[in-house]
């Protein structure tokens, strides 16, 4: 396939005390999205879980649910994860984003994004629904890809990208409970606590450290510790 669907979520963002927030994304080829919905749905039927998937409502009643979700992420080779973890403290919003923090976000996105886009490909990017100040942000995101690829994969496009309600969507669900999962590793340390369990446990599955830096051939988890360039 040289068609991709990109399902992208946030974690601890601005309404947070945490420390670290994450931007996370689902990536699967586009030619089989109806069958991991199916796989999806047919899991929380197993499980008897009607709800949302939302890393925010983890606990002790479907937590088995979870684990069974995390193995089927890892199992399943059609699904694969890019995440950038931001040190909040470390961005300098006067300098470099005009006092802004809705546009240093999308600057990370954009980060996030621009380099797991593969040449000759077309990609269709599903961002999840939050409130923004500027109605143009999803817009110039994708304005400022689509010169990304121009310069450097001048064969691949972005077809699509939209904002749309996590209800609706259930792979968008799949990026917040992953992307809620790699935001809470690296802020809580409280190793009893059912959450920190999980991370632990999608740790050992994926053989890989949540809280650094992969190589960018990552092909499973790849993840982005930024650091400011000094």
């Amino acid at each position: 396939s040289n068609a991709y669907n990109i399902y992208c979520d946030e974690s601890r963002v601005e309404n947070s005390d945490a420390r670290h927030m994450a931007i996370g994304a689902i990536i699967i080829p586009r030619q089989y999205k109806t069958r991991i919905v199916s796989q999806i749905k047919a899991l929380k039927k197993e499980h008897n879980f009607f709800q949302e998937i939302k890393w925010n409502k983890v606990g002790k009643k479907y937590y088995s649910f979870y684990k069974k979700l995390i193995l089927f992420f890892v199992q399943n080779d059609l699904l694969s994860f890019r995440g950038i973890i931001v040190d909040k403290k470390k961005i300098q919003y006067d300098i470099y984003h005009h006092n802004d923090s809705e546009l240093a976000f999308f600057k990370f996105y954009y980060l996030l994004l621009k380099d797991k886009l593969k040449d000759d490909v077309q990609y269709y990017i599903y961002l999840d629904r939050k409130p923004t100040r500027d109605k143009n942000r999803a817009r110039a995101l994708k304005k400022f890809l689509d010169s990304y690829l121009l310069y450097h994969k001048p064969k691949s496009s972005i077809k699509h990208l939209q904002a749309y309600d996590s209800h609706e969507n259930v792979l968008i669900q799949l990026a917040d409970f992953f992307t809620g999962l790699i935001g809470y590793i690296n802020n809580e340390t409280e190793s009893k606590n059912l959450k920190f369990q999980l991370a632990k446990f999608l740790e050992t599955k994926a053989k890989i450290s949540l809280t650094k830096t992969t190589s960018l051939t990552e092909s499973k988890i790849n993840l982005l510790k930024w650091r400011p360039k000094l």
